[in-house]
């Protein structure tokens, strides 16, 4: 097959993906051989059938070509807790893709490469160094932004394709470079968390933060959006990479009540975050006060930890994060993680599941395992694929272009503590279906 048929054989497939999320009923003829693709769309009411004879099965004998995709991930370091099972993740939708295309006909195997960054900046430049001596040009992960930011001018000069799951930060919101997100920036989610906060009735807060690219630029744009809103945000940054977080703890114990401030927001990942509140849940200043949080934090599973769990609980501890909007692909994934490990999927699980479908088939439709071709194909193929976690189109910046947010608690159920969607930010409001705790 000519890698001009084969672009056009795999932009059919990806526009029938879509079709499956948004309301097409699709039938798909089995291939029997050959080089043709074919459809012929038909209406009735508001329903648009398409059928494909699509015959692309590889000559008898002919050797499967192996693409490798490198994937950066945290299993150690501050976020290792959701890092370690983000790994199954990265195995799975592997084995899903190589179904997919194999069921389609094509005669490649994906192989994914994983390599540990330990949730820092040197060290996933390091990786995605050792990926390029071994000709991989496309790169799902890093995790953290200040990751991205790292990668970024290499990635650029050599044309490798990054594509993180979970990379919020509104400064790396930039067109036309290698750097692409299936998850929204923070500009939105900031202003969601201002908003939040502003319902619960708060006027001033003590912003605690994570000093790299992601707490700093979450910080300000809160900042920004609260005092926007009447209340008053005193921004207070603490060191990374450390071991324990007491002294910062205490640090910030003295500003909120110097302050008067009625809450604490935290900006964190999980571990250091975790690390956070079992200090503060200890305080005698901290544990009075509310307490809200970005995303970084959910999903660890210290936080389920009868002690404290019963301090979040008691502080009425809410949260925002990234929401995939209800679909049955999402449903089927969740189901599947959890019978396959036990646990629900961590935050960003279902956007590093599709950054792996979506590299897969940027690589099929470019025809060419070239990193400039592959990030020509990379928006053509997200703007025809659905997901578990959802539409993946992206904006101009390579974002994804459509991002909703849960507001999450910790609660008790059936006598076992669990992270809890307690309500969803819609129309530009906050609405509760029911209280945290």
């Amino acid at each position: 097959m000519t890698g001009q048929n084969l672009k056009i054989v795999v932009a059919i497939i990806i526009t029938l993906i879509i079709g499956i999320g948004i309301g097409y009923g699709i039938s798909l003829a089995t291939p029997t051989g050959g080089g043709q693709a074919s459809s012929s769309p038909t209406s009735t009411g508001g329903t648009t059938t398409v059928t494909v004879t699509k015959t692309v099965t590889p000559s008898t004998g002919s050797r499967t070509k192996v693409y490798k995709i490198g994937f950066t991930l945290p299993l150690s370091g501050e976020l290792s807790s959701v890092g370690k099972m983000w790994e199954r993740v990265a195995k799975m939708a592997i084995d899903d893709l190589n179904k997919k295309v194999q069921a389609y006909g094509f005669n490649v195997r994906f192989q994914a490469v994983i390599l540990d960054d330990a949730t820092q900046d040197e060290k996933a430049l390091q990786n995605v160094q050792t990926f390029a001596q071994q000709g991989i040009k496309v790169v799902i992960g890093p995790a953290a932004s200040s990751q991205v930011k790292a990668v970024k001018s290499y990635a650029d000069s050599n044309h490798i394709v990054i594509i993180s799951p979970s990379s919020t930060a509104p400064t790396l919101a930039i067109p036309n470079d290698y750097i692409f997100r299936t998850v929204g920036s923070d500009a939105l989610q900031a202003k969601v968390l201002a908003a939040l906060v502003e319902h619960e009735g708060v006027k001033k807060v003590v912003v605690f933060y994570r000093n790299d690219e992601y707490g700093n630029a979450f910080a300000e744009f809160f900042k920004k959006y609260f005092e926007e809103s009447g209340g008053t945000a005193i921004l207070q940054s603490y060191t990374t990479g450390l071991s324990d977080y007491s002294s910062e703890v205490n640090a910030l114990a003295q500003k909120v009540q110097s302050s008067g401030a009625e809450a604490v927001v935290l900006i964190s990942f999980d571990t250091d975050g975790a690390n956070i509140l079992s200090h503060a849940a200890n305080n005698p200043v901290l544990s009075k006060v509310r307490w809200f949080s970005s995303e970084g934090v959910h999903g660890a599973s210290e936080l389920l930890q009868p002690s404290l769990a019963k301090f979040l609980i008691s502080v009425k501890f809410m949260g925002t994060r990234p929401q995939t909007p209800h679909n049955v692909l999402y449903e089927q994934f969740a189901k599947r993680f959890k019978e396959m490990t036990g646990s629900d999927p961590p935050v960003f699980s279902e956007n590093l599941y599709d950054a792996v479908m979506l590299a897969g088939w940027a690589i099929l439709r470019a025809g060419t395992y070239d990193g400039a071709a592959i990030k020509d194909a990379l928006p053509k193929v997200a703007a025809h694929y659905y997901g578990p976690s959802g539409w993946t189109y992206l904006d101009e910046n390579g974002d994804k272009a459509f991002q909703q947010y849960a507001i999450w608690s910790i609660k008790q159920v059936n006598g076992k503590y669990e992270f809890s969607d307690i309500g969803v930010y819609q129309g530009g409001a906050v609405t509760l279906t029911s209280q945290p705790g």
